[in-house]
């Protein structure tokens, strides 16, 4: 058996098709300008680091416990996994959208049968089988219009790919806020624990200087009042710590429980120092600038489709098998070859405006997308600055507030002396200590919010 093969004209307008397919309408693209200033305020370009390195979670935060416990949260978190199937999801539609690039082979297999009648006592009937390969109305991108929507689709996954590292990177810096929110309140419950213990040992002193004579009523309730505000404050920092817990474990991706929190002081932990670099480093930093970025190409591409939308289609249907009117002998020398090509022009001629509604819809979107793409950056602008802005008034108050605290601590230790020699009363020595508590808390709720800064100023950078 012989198969005739498809004329030669066949394969010249194949080939010739291939090679004017690489037109494209898609308008160039140029990245819109950076809608900040140069240099952070405060900051010159000579004294900043143009090409900043990579921030990556490893180096900013090198304490052993908190790695353990982000670790956790990349494994275990639904929302970085959700993320992740998001990424898979984007690329299966490119993976769709790039197969219409290239034709589609089928094979076929066909029975017809009829029956004619060309007069009441005369009939003519005939069946035919019929089996071979071929390609179904496989476009022939003249003029990009396939290409420029898989190249859309393609900067669709791109975008995808960078929103699941920019949900990583606030994953890492949420974990790292509340593993600081956890040990700050360890603090404050320790600080709590010390104090209701040294205010009981007062209570009880008075309530002997009392029964002896020596103390007034008034003196045991007030001493009575201070422990029961410690015991008040007490339980509530237990009730936060709890809160606190449930939101860690719940980014860890562990509602059992299983990873244990290290404890430790807060001042314990420490994290890395960088220097912000220059406003341009965000560009290639924040995974969200680089998102938006690809929505904008995306867009961009679409509109390159749009435009194809106004000239003609070029539509190819080709098919080649064997034929028979008995089955058995399809594949035998005695049966048939056949071939068919059917190329298809489509011209539009009148659609009621809808091409050119479609054009504006899609520059309509790209100038969204140019919008949405600045205020990323001024957005990525904001966040630094408020970082760096804070950075210097919380170091300032910090030192403010230990030298507080070491103020109040001799205080203390001044009215105790005077309290042995009968100079002051019980109530000097309670407000005294009353106010070396506020100090101390004071002084970890500073520290606290100095590490919340570094933290912020991970993801500000954009962390990865």
């Amino acid at each position: 058996m012989k198969c005739s093969r498809p004329p030669l004209k066949l394969a010249a307008m194949l080939t010739l098709a291939c090679a004017i397919s690489s037109c494209s309408l898609v308008p160039e693209y140029f990245r819109p300008a950076q809608p900040v200033p140069d240099t952070y305020p405060g900051q010159s370009a000579s004294d900043s680091v143009t090409e900043a390195p990579a921030l990556t979670w490893q180096s900013y935060f090198p304490d052993a416990d908190l790695q353990k416990l982000i670790q956790v949260g990349l494994e275990h978190n639904r929302d970085l996994k959700t993320a992740v199937l998001r990424m898979d999801e984007a690329q299966a539609t490119y993976g769709v959208q790039k197969a219409d690039r290239l034709p589609t082979v089928q094979g076929n297999l066909n029975y017809d049968r009829s029956r004619t009648v060309f007069s009441s006592k005369q009939a003519f009937e005939a069946k035919l089988f019929r089996i071979g390969v071929g390609i179904s109305e496989y476009e022939i991108d003249v003029f990009g219009r396939v290409k420029s929507l898989s190249q859309a689709a393609l900067e669709q996954y791109f975008s995808v790919t960078e929103n699941r590292q920019a949900v990583q990177t606030t994953l890492v810096t949420e974990i790292a806020t509340q593993y600081v929110n956890f040990l700050a309140i360890n603090d404050q419950l320790k600080l709590a624990q010390q104090t209701l213990d040294d205010r009981k040992q007062t209570l009880q002193r008075t309530q002997r200087r009392f029964d002896a004579g020596l103390d007034q009523v008034l003196d045991v309730k007030a001493a009575q009042i201070q422990v029961e505000q410690v015991q008040a404050q007490f339980a509530q920092w237990q009730r936060q710590l709890a809160t606190t817990q449930n939101a860690l474990y719940l980014l860890l991706g562990e509602t059992s429980h299983r990873t244990p929190l290290p404890v430790k002081p807060l001042a314990a932990l420490k994290l890395a120092d960088v220097t912000p670099g220059l406003p341009s480093s965000l560009l290639t930093r924040r995974a969200d600038i680089r998102a938006a970025e690809h929505q904008l190409k995306s867009a961009n591409a679409n509109i390159g489709a749009a435009r194809a939308a106004f000239y003609p289609r070029l539509q190819l249907t080709t098919n080649v098998g064997l034929v028979n009117s008995d089955f058995s002998k399809l594949f035998s020398d005695t049966g048939s070859n056949y071939w068919a090509f059917s190329p298809q022009l489509l011209v539009p001629i009148f659609n009621y405006g809808r091409n050119k509604a479609n054009l504006n819809l899609a520059e309509t979107r790209q100038h969204i997308e140019v919008v949405n793409y600045e205020k990323t950056i001024q957005t990525a602008f904001k966040e630094v600055m408020d970082v760096l802005s804070t950075r210097t008034a919380i170091a300032e108050e910090s030192a403010a507030r230990d030298r507080l605290q070491a103020l109040e601590s001799s205080r203390l230790q001044l009215v105790k002396r005077k309290l042995d020699q009968g100079l002051v009363t019980y109530l000097e020595l309670l407000d005294a200590q009353r106010s070396v508590l506020d100090a101390q808390s004071q002084a970890v709720q500073i520290q606290q919010q100095a590490l919340q800064n570094q933290v912020g100023l991970y993801k500000a950078l954009g962390g990865s």
